[in-house]
């Protein structure tokens, strides 16, 4: 069974939704490379990033401030976000607005 949501054709148990927050790592290879991150929010949620084109841009941008938006799960008990767009956050007052690969 599936749903529509923001025009995205999203399975039972997934929806669409907009975080922000800091690129943490979570996962190393074995020469200490970073394989995969989350957003750790400021209300101290973490969102395992999904590793598909947008998820792998983000690892580029660790320890930086982003907007997220994607599709979100649950995966062995964790939340996980499929990256659809983010935002790098250019200062305290306001995020850019287009998403990082325009620039």
């Amino acid at each position: 069974m599936s749903r529509k949501e923001g025009g995205e054709q999203l399975k039972v148990g997934e929806r669409l939704i907009t975080i922000k927050g800091i690129v943490i790592p979570v996962d190393w290879d074995k020469e200490g490379k970073v394989v995969a991150a989350a957003i750790s929010t400021h209300d101290e949620d973490e969102y395992l990033i999904d590793n598909n084109h947008k998820g792998r841009e983000l690892l580029d941008l660790l320890q930086e401030e982003v907007q997220v938006t994607g599709i979100m799960r649950e995966v062995d008990g964790k939340k996980a976000i499929t990256a659809k767009m983010y935002m790098k956050h250019v200062n305290s007052s306001r995020l850019c607005d287009y998403p990082l690969e325009q620039i």
